[in-house]
């Protein structure tokens, strides 16, 4: 999120995309993968998330910092997320997701 917000600062506040997501704490995904890696052999995709479903814009307006933010947080869904353009609901998980069970504020809590 720090990164997709440093590159959307503009004159005007920080464009990034309008997009839904389940943010996953690092914790949540190395418990995964730690089940993964003793487990029966897995094949196709392995989805992890968090288990809220929020905007990108929000989250980013909560970030307590940006290097250079001029203010407000701009909700621009012409705004790239990493040099693409993408659909509000493109990155959210599918139903098998693996959810962890750390929230966005405890995240920003433990920072």
């Amino acid at each position: 999120m720090e990164a997709v917000a440093a590159a959307g600062v503009r004159p005007d506040g920080v464009h990034v995309p309008p997009l839904l997501l389940r943010p996953v704490s690092t914790d949540d995904v190395a418990a995964v993968l730690a089940h993964v890696a003793v487990g029966l052999p897995r094949f196709g995709v392995l989805e992890a998330a968090g288990p809220e479903e929020l905007r990108l814009d929000g989250l980013t307006a909560e970030l307590p910092a940006v290097p250079d933010r001029p203010g407000r947080v701009v909700a621009d869904p012409r705004a790239p997320f990493f040099g693409a353009v993408l659909a509000e609901r493109a990155l959210l998980p599918g139903p098998d997701a693996h959810v962890g069970p750390h929230t966005f504020a405890q995240w920003l809590k433990s920072r």
